[in-house]
Protein backbone atom coordinates (compact mmCIF):
# COMPACT_ATOMS: atom_id res chain seq x y z
CA UNK A 1 0.00 0.00 0.00
CA UNK A 2 1.52 3.41 -1.25
CA UNK A 3 1.56 6.85 -0.01
CA UNK A 4 -1.36 7.47 -3.08
CA UNK A 5 -3.58 4.37 -1.76
CA UNK A 6 -3.38 5.41 1.70
CA UNK A 7 -4.41 9.07 1.42
CA UNK A 8 -7.42 7.40 -0.72
CA UNK A 9 -8.36 5.38 1.69
CA UNK A 10 -7.87 8.37 4.09
CA UNK A 11 -10.88 10.06 1.97
CA UNK A 12 -13.02 7.32 2.33
CA UNK A 13 -12.97 7.06 5.81
CA UNK A 14 -13.26 10.55 6.34
CA UNK A 15 -15.97 10.88 3.67
CA UNK A 16 -18.01 7.78 5.64
CA UNK A 17 -17.44 9.92 8.85
CA UNK A 18 -20.36 12.25 9.35
CA UNK A 19 -18.41 13.56 12.79
CA UNK A 20 -14.88 13.95 11.08
CA UNK A 21 -16.23 15.72 8.27
CA UNK A 22 -18.15 18.40 10.29
CA UNK A 23 -15.00 19.15 12.31
CA UNK A 24 -12.65 19.18 8.84
CA UNK A 25 -14.43 20.97 6.47
CA UNK A 26 -17.72 22.77 8.58
CA UNK A 27 -16.43 23.49 12.43
CA UNK A 28 -13.24 24.85 10.88
CA UNK A 29 -14.64 27.35 8.49
CA UNK A 30 -17.67 28.54 10.85
CA UNK A 31 -15.17 28.88 13.97
CA UNK A 32 -12.75 31.22 11.62
CA UNK A 33 -15.49 33.17 10.22
CA UNK A 34 -16.48 33.53 13.96
CA UNK A 35 -13.03 34.55 14.58
CA UNK A 36 -12.92 37.05 12.02
CA UNK A 37 -16.25 38.89 12.28
CA UNK A 38 -16.00 38.81 16.48
CA UNK A 39 -12.62 41.00 15.69
CA UNK A 40 -13.74 43.08 13.27
CA UNK A 41 -16.97 44.09 15.28
CA UNK A 42 -14.89 44.72 18.54
CA UNK A 43 -12.12 46.02 16.40
CA UNK A 44 -9.77 44.83 19.24
CA UNK A 45 -9.02 48.49 21.04
CA UNK A 46 -7.59 48.77 23.98
CA UNK A 47 -10.58 48.77 26.61
CA UNK A 48 -9.92 50.23 30.18
CA UNK A 49 -12.70 49.84 32.59
CA UNK A 50 -12.48 53.14 34.78
CA UNK A 51 -14.40 52.80 38.15
CA UNK A 52 -15.82 56.06 39.11
CA UNK A 53 -19.28 58.31 40.38
CA UNK A 54 -19.52 60.27 37.36
CA UNK A 55 -17.45 60.45 34.10
CA UNK A 56 -16.51 64.43 34.06
CA UNK A 57 -12.86 64.74 33.01
CA UNK A 58 -12.86 61.53 31.62
CA UNK A 59 -9.73 61.59 29.11
CA UNK A 60 -10.11 61.08 25.50
CA UNK A 61 -8.39 59.46 22.97
CA UNK A 62 -9.86 57.59 19.42
CA UNK A 63 -7.75 54.37 19.98
CA UNK A 64 -8.62 53.75 23.79
CA UNK A 65 -12.03 52.81 24.83
CA UNK A 66 -12.97 53.77 28.22
CA UNK A 67 -16.00 52.20 29.72
CA UNK A 68 -17.55 53.92 32.92
CA UNK A 69 -18.33 51.26 35.56
CA UNK A 70 -19.59 51.91 39.00
CA UNK A 71 -18.13 48.77 40.78
CA UNK A 72 -15.01 47.36 40.41
CA UNK A 73 -15.19 44.47 37.95
CA UNK A 74 -13.85 40.70 38.37
CA UNK A 75 -10.29 40.35 38.17
CA UNK A 76 -11.27 37.31 35.09
CA UNK A 77 -12.43 39.97 33.17
CA UNK A 78 -8.86 41.00 32.50
CA UNK A 79 -7.82 37.35 32.15
CA UNK A 80 -10.45 36.83 29.63
CA UNK A 81 -9.45 40.23 27.48
CA UNK A 82 -12.36 42.17 28.03
CA UNK A 83 -10.71 45.20 29.78
CA UNK A 84 -6.84 45.66 29.26
CA UNK A 85 -6.85 47.53 32.62
CA UNK A 86 -9.31 48.40 35.47
CA UNK A 87 -8.69 52.35 37.00
CA UNK A 88 -9.77 53.13 40.23
CA UNK A 89 -9.13 56.91 40.99
CA UNK A 90 -8.20 57.53 44.57
CA UNK A 91 -8.05 60.97 45.32
CA UNK A 92 -5.31 62.33 43.11
CA UNK A 93 -3.85 59.43 42.41
CA UNK A 94 -5.08 56.72 39.77
CA UNK A 95 -5.20 52.81 41.02
CA UNK A 96 -4.37 50.40 37.65
CA UNK A 97 -4.62 46.69 37.64
CA UNK A 98 -3.36 44.92 34.45
CA UNK A 99 -2.07 41.94 33.33
CA UNK A 100 0.12 44.21 31.21
CA UNK A 101 3.90 45.10 32.05
CA UNK A 102 5.14 47.79 34.74
CA UNK A 103 5.55 50.14 31.85
CA UNK A 104 1.93 49.82 30.28
CA UNK A 105 0.93 50.41 33.79
CA UNK A 106 2.45 53.35 33.78
CA UNK A 107 1.51 54.65 30.77
CA UNK A 108 -2.07 54.17 31.43
CA UNK A 109 -1.87 55.87 34.97
CA UNK A 110 0.36 58.85 32.92
CA UNK A 111 -2.69 59.11 30.94
CA UNK A 112 -5.25 59.42 33.17
CA UNK A 113 -3.08 62.01 35.10
CA UNK A 114 -2.32 64.44 31.77
CA UNK A 115 -5.17 63.26 29.35
CA UNK A 116 -2.56 62.46 26.58
CA UNK A 117 -0.89 59.37 24.95
CA UNK A 118 2.90 59.26 24.96
CA UNK A 119 4.63 58.07 21.41
CA UNK A 120 5.43 54.81 23.63
CA UNK A 121 2.07 54.02 24.58
CA UNK A 122 0.54 54.84 20.93
CA UNK A 123 2.98 51.10 19.87
CA UNK A 124 2.01 49.72 22.95
CA UNK A 125 0.07 46.24 22.85
CA UNK A 126 -2.29 48.18 25.59
CA UNK A 127 -3.64 50.53 23.10
CA UNK A 128 -4.43 48.28 19.96
CA UNK A 129 -3.61 44.84 18.71
CA UNK A 130 -4.35 43.98 14.91
CA UNK A 131 -7.10 42.20 13.54
CA UNK A 132 -4.73 39.92 11.71
CA UNK A 133 -2.79 39.01 14.65
CA UNK A 134 -5.98 38.67 16.53
CA UNK A 135 -7.94 36.76 14.35
CA UNK A 136 -5.01 34.12 13.99
CA UNK A 137 -4.53 34.02 17.48
CA UNK A 138 -8.49 32.97 17.86
CA UNK A 139 -8.09 30.15 15.52
CA UNK A 140 -4.22 29.27 16.86
CA UNK A 141 -5.98 26.82 19.48
CA UNK A 142 -8.86 25.88 17.33
CA UNK A 143 -6.70 24.58 14.81
CA UNK A 144 -4.53 22.85 17.45
CA UNK A 145 -7.14 21.33 19.22
CA UNK A 146 -8.56 20.04 14.80
CA UNK A 147 -5.34 17.98 14.81
CA UNK A 148 -6.35 16.08 17.49
CA UNK A 149 -9.24 14.74 16.38
CA UNK A 150 -8.18 14.79 12.76
CA UNK A 151 -5.31 12.24 13.92
CA UNK A 152 -8.00 9.65 15.22
CA UNK A 153 -7.43 7.80 11.54
CA UNK A 154 -4.21 6.98 13.12
CA UNK A 155 -5.41 6.24 16.39
CA UNK A 156 -8.29 4.01 14.83
CA UNK A 157 -5.97 2.01 12.88
CA UNK A 158 -3.31 1.51 15.98
CA UNK A 159 -5.94 0.47 18.70
CA UNK A 160 -7.98 -1.58 16.09
CA UNK A 161 -4.79 -3.53 15.33
CA UNK A 162 -5.00 -2.22 11.22
CA UNK A 163 -1.96 -0.96 11.81
CA UNK A 164 -0.28 -4.09 11.77
CA UNK A 165 -1.81 -5.56 9.18
CA UNK A 166 -1.08 -1.98 6.79
CA UNK A 167 2.68 -2.74 7.94
CA UNK A 168 2.25 -5.78 6.53
CA UNK A 169 2.48 -4.33 3.03
CA UNK A 170 4.89 -2.26 0.89
CA UNK A 171 4.02 0.84 2.94
CA UNK A 172 6.40 1.21 6.37
CA UNK A 173 5.62 2.89 9.14
CA UNK A 174 7.22 5.90 7.94
CA UNK A 175 5.46 5.91 4.77
CA UNK A 176 2.06 5.69 6.87
CA UNK A 177 2.90 8.60 9.44
CA UNK A 178 4.02 10.29 6.57
CA UNK A 179 0.77 10.15 4.66
CA UNK A 180 -1.33 10.24 7.96
CA UNK A 181 0.30 13.31 8.85
CA UNK A 182 0.01 15.23 5.18
CA UNK A 183 -3.62 14.16 5.29
CA UNK A 184 -4.13 15.46 8.34
CA UNK A 185 -2.02 19.11 7.76
CA UNK A 186 -4.49 19.63 4.40
CA UNK A 187 -7.13 18.75 6.00
CA UNK A 188 -6.46 21.65 8.72
CA UNK A 189 -4.99 23.88 6.20
CA UNK A 190 -7.30 24.14 3.13
CA UNK A 191 -10.55 24.78 4.95
CA UNK A 192 -9.07 27.40 7.42
CA UNK A 193 -7.02 29.38 4.66
CA UNK A 194 -9.98 28.97 2.23
CA UNK A 195 -12.44 30.69 4.62
CA UNK A 196 -10.06 33.68 5.74
CA UNK A 197 -9.64 34.37 1.89
CA UNK A 198 -13.33 34.25 0.96
CA UNK A 199 -13.78 36.18 4.21
CA UNK A 200 -11.31 38.26 3.18
CA UNK A 201 -12.64 39.26 -0.81
CA UNK A 202 -16.55 38.35 -0.38
CA UNK A 203 -17.23 40.82 2.67
CA UNK A 204 -14.03 43.04 2.55
CA UNK A 205 -12.62 42.34 6.15
CA UNK A 206 -9.16 43.96 6.04
CA UNK A 207 -6.84 41.07 7.84
CA UNK A 208 -3.76 42.91 7.23
CA UNK A 209 -1.73 39.87 5.59
CA UNK A 210 -1.37 39.55 2.43
CA UNK A 211 -2.86 36.04 0.61
CA UNK A 212 1.31 34.82 0.32
CA UNK A 213 1.65 35.79 4.25
CA UNK A 214 -1.35 34.73 4.93
CA UNK A 215 -0.71 30.96 3.45
CA UNK A 216 2.21 30.56 5.07
CA UNK A 217 1.09 31.65 8.87
CA UNK A 218 -1.90 29.06 8.41
CA UNK A 219 0.68 26.75 7.08
CA UNK A 220 2.83 27.11 10.50
CA UNK A 221 -0.44 26.42 12.53
CA UNK A 222 -1.40 23.46 10.16
CA UNK A 223 2.21 21.97 10.80
CA UNK A 224 2.30 22.19 14.48
CA UNK A 225 -0.98 21.08 15.34
CA UNK A 226 -0.08 17.88 13.08
CA UNK A 227 3.18 17.27 14.29
CA UNK A 228 1.86 17.54 18.48
CA UNK A 229 -1.07 15.43 17.16
CA UNK A 230 0.70 12.65 16.21
CA UNK A 231 3.35 13.17 19.89
CA UNK A 232 0.38 13.24 22.04
CA UNK A 233 -0.70 10.35 20.33
CA UNK A 234 1.70 8.18 20.72
CA UNK A 235 3.20 9.45 24.22
CA UNK A 236 -0.56 9.57 25.89
CA UNK A 237 -2.62 6.11 24.16
CA UNK A 238 -5.89 6.31 24.67
CA UNK A 239 -5.79 9.18 26.70
CA UNK A 240 -4.23 11.55 24.23
CA UNK A 241 -7.68 13.73 23.43
CA UNK A 242 -8.55 15.10 26.78
CA UNK A 243 -4.94 15.78 28.28
CA UNK A 244 -3.82 17.67 25.11
CA UNK A 245 -7.17 19.29 25.14
CA UNK A 246 -6.33 20.73 28.35
CA UNK A 247 -2.54 21.55 27.59
CA UNK A 248 -3.32 23.48 24.22
CA UNK A 249 -6.25 25.60 26.49
CA UNK A 250 -3.82 26.86 29.30
CA UNK A 251 -0.62 27.16 27.23
CA UNK A 252 -2.44 29.34 24.61
CA UNK A 253 -4.15 31.50 27.14
CA UNK A 254 -0.68 31.43 28.77
CA UNK A 255 1.39 32.49 25.45
CA UNK A 256 -1.09 35.46 24.82
CA UNK A 257 -3.44 34.04 21.82
CA UNK A 258 -6.46 36.04 23.46
CA UNK A 259 -4.97 38.72 26.03
CA UNK A 260 -1.15 39.43 26.15
CA UNK A 261 0.20 38.39 29.24
CA UNK A 262 3.51 40.31 29.90
CA UNK A 263 5.36 41.63 32.88
CA UNK A 264 9.10 41.90 34.31
CA UNK A 265 9.33 38.35 35.97
CA UNK A 266 12.26 37.44 34.09
CA UNK A 267 12.12 33.75 34.90
CA UNK A 268 8.32 33.36 33.86
CA UNK A 269 8.62 35.19 30.59
CA UNK A 270 11.73 33.24 29.59
CA UNK A 271 9.25 30.14 30.61
CA UNK A 272 6.24 31.14 28.56
CA UNK A 273 9.13 31.66 26.08
CA UNK A 274 9.48 27.87 25.89
CA UNK A 275 6.00 27.86 24.15
CA UNK A 276 5.36 27.74 20.31
CA UNK A 277 2.36 29.65 20.65
CA UNK A 278 4.45 32.70 22.14
CA UNK A 279 6.97 32.41 19.16
CA UNK A 280 3.76 32.55 16.72
CA UNK A 281 2.12 35.25 17.91
CA UNK A 282 5.49 37.80 18.51
CA UNK A 283 6.16 36.46 14.86
CA UNK A 284 2.31 36.85 13.15
CA UNK A 285 2.33 40.69 15.43
CA UNK A 286 5.74 42.22 14.05
CA UNK A 287 4.38 40.84 10.73
CA UNK A 288 1.23 43.04 10.57
CA UNK A 289 2.59 45.80 11.97
CA UNK A 290 5.37 46.58 9.19
CA UNK A 291 7.98 44.11 9.43
CA UNK A 292 8.76 41.52 7.10
CA UNK A 293 8.81 37.81 7.59
CA UNK A 294 12.24 36.97 6.76
CA UNK A 295 12.99 39.79 10.50
CA UNK A 296 11.76 36.73 12.21
CA UNK A 297 13.81 34.14 11.22
CA UNK A 298 14.24 33.06 14.96
CA UNK A 299 11.16 32.73 15.62
CA UNK A 300 10.38 30.53 12.18
CA UNK A 301 13.57 28.23 13.12
CA UNK A 302 12.04 27.60 16.42
CA UNK A 303 8.66 26.62 15.18
CA UNK A 304 10.27 24.87 12.28
CA UNK A 305 12.40 22.75 15.63
CA UNK A 306 8.94 22.18 17.37
CA UNK A 307 7.23 20.90 14.23
CA UNK A 308 9.39 18.51 13.19
CA UNK A 309 11.09 17.56 16.75
CA UNK A 310 7.36 16.73 17.78
CA UNK A 311 6.84 14.52 14.32
CA UNK A 312 10.14 12.99 15.07
CA UNK A 313 9.37 12.05 18.55
CA UNK A 314 6.11 11.04 17.92
CA UNK A 315 7.75 8.80 15.40
CA UNK A 316 9.97 7.64 17.10
CA UNK A 317 7.77 6.23 20.25
CA UNK A 318 5.45 4.85 17.96
CA UNK A 319 8.13 3.17 16.31
CA UNK A 320 9.00 1.99 19.69
CA UNK A 321 5.38 0.38 20.66
CA UNK A 322 5.50 -1.30 17.37
CA UNK A 323 8.57 -3.40 18.19
CA UNK A 324 7.06 -4.56 21.69
CA UNK A 325 3.88 -5.34 20.35
CA UNK A 326 1.99 -2.35 22.10
CA UNK A 327 0.38 -1.99 18.65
Amino acid sequence: MNILNIFKNNLYRTLSQKATIVMAFILIPLMTGMAVFFSEKTEIKGSIGYVCDNSVSIPRDPNINIEVLKEKPAFSSLLMGKYTAIVEKSGDNYNVTTLKSNKDKELIEGFFKTGKVSDANSNSDTVRKGIGTNILGYILMILLMQGIALINLYTEDRDKKTLRRILMSPANERVYLLTQGLFTFLSILIPSYLTLVITKLVFRVDINFSYGILFILVAIISALSTSLALLFASVLGTDYSLASTGIYVLTSLLAGCYVSLTGNNSVLSMLLGILPQKAYMTMIQGIENGKHIYQFSSQLLYLLVWIVGAYLLGSAVNRSKIKVGTY
